[in-house]
């Protein structure tokens, strides 16, 4: 009977642990860098669209790399928007996950640690924080240049970081 609960908690334990974070399917691949998502949980990141299709994301960069140049709205099943000012009419959310906690995090209210010595499986990146004060202990603990938010975002930084 212990033995029985024993294993009853363990997979209640791993449900859990996948239910509070992203999660892709095996076959999806990053519509960016062409390398699959699931591989690397702790860095996941996820677009999804107004026809309720989810995009997974090696990384914060390959999401935003997306965000800001895509063309294959019509692979998605989506019309293209008109015109460029128009370009983000497709998406509906886009999330992160906190690096420590894995919580998933509307990308827009996140904060990032951009600079630091820990690096994504794409490299140079950033490091996504639900918290403002969680994003400042990392850089004491573990480096980083600056803390950034969704206004600081542009094409360049990302183009940049993708160098």
């Amino acid at each position: 009977m212990k033995i029985f609960l024993t294993i009853l908690m363990a997979i209640a334990f791993a449900v859990s642990l996948q239910a509070d974070g992203m999660v892709a399917d095996k076959k999806e691949r990053d519509l960016i860098c062409g390398m699959q998502p699931y591989k690397n949980p702790r860095w996941m990141t996820e677009i999804e669209l107004i026809n309720d299709k989810q995009l997974h994301f090696t990384s914060v960069k390959c999401m935003m790399l997306f965000y800001y140049k895509n063309d294959k709205w019509h692979d998605l099943d989506l019309e293209a928007p008109k015109d460029r000012k128009n370009r983000h009419e497709n998406i509906k959310q886009l999330r992160i996950q906190d690096y420590n906690s894995l919580k998933i995090v509307d990308a827009k209210k996140a904060f990032y640690v951009y600079g630091g010595h820990i690096m994504s499986p794409k490299g140079d990146d950033l490091i996504p924080f639900e918290y403002e004060k969680d994003a400042e202990n990392f850089m004491k603990e573990k480096g980083g240049h600056k803390i950034l938010t969704w206004k600081d975002f542009k094409l360049n930084l990302f183009d940049l970081l993708n160098l």
